[in-house]
């Protein structure tokens, strides 16, 4: 791509339902495509700090951060061009409160999902083989 990229943090925020169950967070997008949460990093903000704030205005949930996971790298059609946007994602971790999506952001759903079932259900490849490395990592894959 040519222009500047679009500079973006997310999380795949992790919690344990009651039956110890490991659980991560997903939203359903405008187009209605099931991912994880990220966006934008404003000016003089860190990817952390973006990352964590774009999760609680997406959904609600408060998260922390427990390491870098990975630069995801993948083309947007904005404003009538194409340009690469460059997301890095945090692991991170939340109590699994009951998630409120943020309608007025165009965000039609937000679910804890299961960790093994999750990759099936997250409609973008880079971020499906995202989350099947976490689950590998953690001993959650099938």
């Amino acid at each position: 791509m040519t222009d500047t990229p679009i500079h973006a943090a997310g999380c795949v925020v992790l919690a344990r339902d009651q039956t110890g169950r490991l659980l991560v967070l997903l939203i359903q997008d405008q187009q209605g495509v099931w991912t994880l949460p990220k966006g934008h990093v404003d000016d003089g903000e860190s990817d952390e700090q973006a990352a964590v704030r774009e999760v609680a205005e997406e959904t609600g949930i408060k998260c922390e951060i427990a390491e870098r996971l990975d630069r995801v790298i993948y083309p947007v059609y904005r404003r009538g061009r194409w340009r690469d946007k460059q997301v890095t994602f945090f692991l991170a971790s939340a109590t699994p409160e009951p998630p409120v999506p943020a309608l007025a952001e165009g965000i039609r759903a937000a679910s804890w999902v299961p960790l093994d079932e999750a990759p099936r259900q997250v409609g973008y490849r880079q971020l499906r083989a995202l989350l099947q490395r976490v689950a590998r990592r953690l001993g959650y894959a099938k």
